[in-house]
């Protein structure tokens, strides 16, 4: 049986700093409580207006490897981290201020960020969230890589990430499955890294990209594995894709309960099935204001 689910916010400030991966720019994340019905909004504190972009797939363009959200000429990118450590967290109403376009990249993961939310604390709003309760299977992309949606058996969302490059690849073919919580994304998936080939890092560096990253920042595989570092886990590649199928698919601005699987899908097709969430949900919840800390 279905229960009503509150929606929450963060019960206090707090900050996140860091450089981005790609600009090498210094930024700092200021986290603020936000009343239900906001979402998730990204506000830029550097701009003159200190525009907002709100944290939906209908803002989302194509940007490579990275997710990027726009609206009226401001724009912010690499979000999918912290949009996936919010909804991880069990955030669903909070302002993101920036002073910069880039998210920072810390360690290639979303765990200072999860950290951050976890020690904010999280207020109850008293006003029940808005669930995509998935009905009905649906799949985007092909043979090769694809999205696919499914009725689930618990309530909740349960995800699932087969990732595979094939047998050449330095990277290992792993699958990983969780059934998301806040305590599971904290310890299980807020702490899985960025990951790419020796190749492929030089290729960004010598576009003039991530100059500053080095193979102790996150997982650059060469020929038998990382460079300079260590996993933290067997499965950290296809935990880091969960993570970020998480960022993206948050996109949809509601909760999903159901389940999905994702075979190699990068950002642009996790982009799509969120489009896809949130422009084909049934229902909605009517918004009222109320607040109360939970523990």
């Amino acid at each position: 049986m279905n229960h009503v689910v509150s929606q929450k916010t963060i019960a206090h400030v707090t900050h996140v700093s860091g450089r981005g991966y790609w600009s090498g720019q210094k930024v700092t994340l200021t986290f603020l409580p936000a009343s239900a019905g906001t979402g998730i909004r990204f506000r830029r504190v550097d701009l003159p207006s200190k525009p907002e972009i709100p944290a939906l797939a209908s803002y989302r363009v194509d940007a490579v490897l990275r997710t990027r959200l726009e609206n009226a000429g401001a724009s912010v990118e690499m979000v999918e981290h912290v949009l996936a450590a919010l909804y991880g967290m069990g955030i669903d109403n909070c302002i993101v201020e920036c002073d910069a376009q880039e998210m920072p990249g810390l360690d290639g993961s979303a765990y200072a960020i999860a950290i951050a939310l976890h020690q904010a604390g999280r207020m109850d709003l008293e006003v029940p969230c808005v669930v995509h309760r998935i009905r009905s299977e649906m799949k985007l992309g092909d043979d090769r890589a694809h999205v696919h949606v499914s009725p689930g058996e618990h309530e909740g969302l349960t995800l699932m990430y087969h990732l595979d490059y094939g047998r050449h690849s330095p990277i290992p073919s792993t699958s990983s499955t969780y059934h998301l919580s806040p305590d599971e994304f904290l310890h299980s998936i807020a702490p899985a890294r960025t990951f790419l080939t020796l190749a492929d890092a030089e290729q960004l560096q010598q576009a003039g990209v991530a100059s500053h990253v080095t193979t102790r920042d996150l997982l650059i595989f060469g020929e038998f594995g990382p460079l300079q570092n260590q996993m933290r886990f067997p499965d950290e590649c296809s935990r880091h894709k969960l993570l970020d199928l998480i960022g993206d698919l948050a996109l949809c601005g509601m909760r999903i309960d159901g389940k999905v699987y994702a075979h190699r899908s990068g950002h642009q097709l996790n982009g799509r099935m969120a489009e896809y969430l949130m422009n084909n949900s049934s229902e909605t919840k009517s918004l009222q204001v109320a607040s109360r800390r939970v523990a």
